[in-house]
């Protein structure tokens, strides 16, 4: 669409970063645009999702914190490579025994992604793509994850999991709410959660222990 409006754009591959594994992976997993506008650059990701979706496009300037809606991302480029981080606000989680493991809960920074400048092409991405909706090991197989974003927040439902997030709901922290949903609420949610209606019956999966949030 960008390039259709006669916008200068150039696909960038980058790397999703594991927590639990504190590393990237080997090759590129996730598409960025890097629009060129008046001089500057700027990076463009609408496809993400969950708490570290961008809202709006950040220049691309490394050590400036860029504060947006979901909290406050910044670039930091080390030899060529740059690194998306989010600072995280606090958070006032209204059902605790239903939340994460504390070493995410408890991050103030987390890197969401690495990439470099090197422009790619659509084809390099036909591969990752069919590996994330296919190997059994990939998170897209082994969860089942429905997520968007709302006015003030962001609101997913991970296998039986439905996190609804407020962002800065108040002194800097962001309102969370965690609930365990039985099979028979599973399809009602997605209705009126998320506007989805299916043909067939939804099984949830969430096999792996890997986080989202």
């Amino acid at each position: 669409v960008l390039k259709t409006l006669d916008y200068d754009v150039t696909l960038l591959g980058a790397k999703v970063y594991v927590p639990e594994l504190d590393g990237y992976p080997e090759e590129i997993d996730h598409l960025l645009l890097r629009v060129d506008l008046d001089g500057k650059s700027y990076i463009v990701d609408v496809g993400f999702g969950m708490a570290y979706q961008l809202w709006q496009p950040m220049e691309l300037i490394s050590g400036m914190d860029q504060p947006q809606t979901p909290g406050v991302f910044r670039f930091q480029e080390e030899n060529g490579t740059w690194y998306l981080e989010k600072v995280k606000r606090k958070q006032w989680v209204l059902n605790p025994s239903n939340s994460t493991a504390p070493n995410v809960e408890n991050e103030v920074c987390r890197r969401v992604y690495l990439f470099t400048l090197q422009p790619r092409d659509i084809e390099e991405f036909r591969g990752c793509n069919a590996h994330l909706q296919t190997a059994p090991d990939s998170l897209f197989v082994t969860k089942s994850i429905c997520s968007l974003q709302t006015a003030d927040g962001v609101r997913a439902l991970v296998g039986w999991k439905l996190t609804e997030i407020k962002y800065n709901y108040r002194d800097n922290m962001d309102l969370v709410e965690i609930r365990m949903l039985a099979d028979e609420e599973i399809e009602k949610t997605l209705r009126e959660k998320f506007n989805v209606t299916l043909d067939k019956k939804f099984v949830p999966a969430n096999t792996s222990k890997l986080s989202l949030f």
